[in-house]
């Protein structure tokens, strides 16, 4: 038995036409403007193209087998015998919920979201409205048909024919949950005030006029006044430092898994400390004429832990 997915909801609607148009303005403006500027407009459509062939096509029922199918890619496949229950849900935004790992709205929503309720959460979802969460000894799924009745008959009749029961799961107590140590906020907030001790004591030692930008190859290609250096140094550090907080706070009461914010606070606070580095570079460059690393190194590095960093975050996520 086949079921279509959902169509596209309003909110993802809207997010595909202005991430499409975005992007496509992006990859032209790189194009025209950027030295090799093709290949970011290369990697920004392959966004738009990788997003769409991901997102989920329809969901069939094989056998004991329930499988979910996206435009290209392997299928999801759950076993119906592993199954522990399922329930209903008319309106997937009303939950507690956070994007963990990943797409939220682009095509879809399809990737790893976290819920107060009903734990981690391996959406395939094209639509908000009327989805089933399906829970088995693996992990849960989200899924959105088309005919949300329909498959749901279906559903009971063949779990019935497989295990004999049907359960319809309930919502995890609030006060069962474990929520994150806040503590973990103090390696941002003394990174910030670091990063600002060092910029005021650096801004005392750099002449009145400054490198400010630099090409791809490290060479300066524009000068401004020494103030610069204090905005460019403290305003990424200070929002950074903001978005840190809210996200930890945010993730926090939608997860129960400690780890995943705690996570993330590591993962923005790389981020913040490579802002740090780029901006002691700047005062060095400016300083010596040098560069500390040069910068294709500088930033080929930096991209590499981070990659290293969500590897390492995915894997936090998938664990029950």
């Amino acid at each position: 038995m086949e079921f279509k997915a959902a169509r596209l909801d309003k909110t993802a609607t809207l997010v595909s036409i202005a991430v499409t148009v975005f992007l496509a303005g992006l990859s032209v403006f790189f194009t025209v403007n950027v030295p090799f500027g093709w290949a970011f407009a290369i990697g920004m459509i392959s966004i738009l193209i990788i997003s769409y062939l991901l997102s989920p096509k329809r969901y069939f029922f094989l056998g004991s087998q329930l499988c979910i199918e996206k435009i290209v890619g392997k299928k999801i496949i759950i076993s119906l015998g592993e199954m522990e229950g399922y329930v209903f849900v008319p309106d997937f935004a009303k939950l507690k919920c956070s994007r963990t790992f990943g797409n939220g709205g682009l095509f879809g929503y399809y990737g790893m979201f976290s819920t107060a309720e009903y734990g981690s959460i391996n959406c395939q979802l094209t639509n908000l409205k009327n989805i089933f969460i399906i829970k088995t000894r693996k992990g849960n799924y989200a899924i959105s048909p088309l005919e949300p009745l329909r498959f749901e008959e279906h559903l009971k009749t063949t779990i019935l024919g497989v295990s004999g029961e049907a359960k319809v799961i309930q919502p995890i107590a609030p006060e069962t949950i474990i929520l994150a140590n806040p503590i973990t906020l103090a390696i941002p907030v003394v990174l910030l005030i670091f990063i600002i001790i060092l910029t005021l004591t650096n801004y005392a030692q750099l002449p009145e006029r400054i490198a400010v930008h630099f090409d791809v190859y490290g060479n300066p290609d524009r000068w401004g006044p020494k103030s610069s250096y204090l905005i460019s140094s403290i305003v990424p550090s200070v929002i950074l430092f903001a978005v840190c907080v809210g996200v930890f706070l945010y993730v926090r009461r939608t997860t129960q898994n400690p780890a995943i914010p705690n996570f993330l606070v590591l993962v923005i606070c790389f981020i913040q400390l490579f802002t740090a580095y780029f901006s002691f570079e700047t005062y060095w460059l400016n300083r010596h004429n040098m560069h500390l690393i040069p910068l294709p190194y500088g930033t080929g590095a930096f991209l590499i832990i981070l990659i290293f960093l969500f590897f390492l975050y995915h894997r936090k996520i998938l664990q029950k």
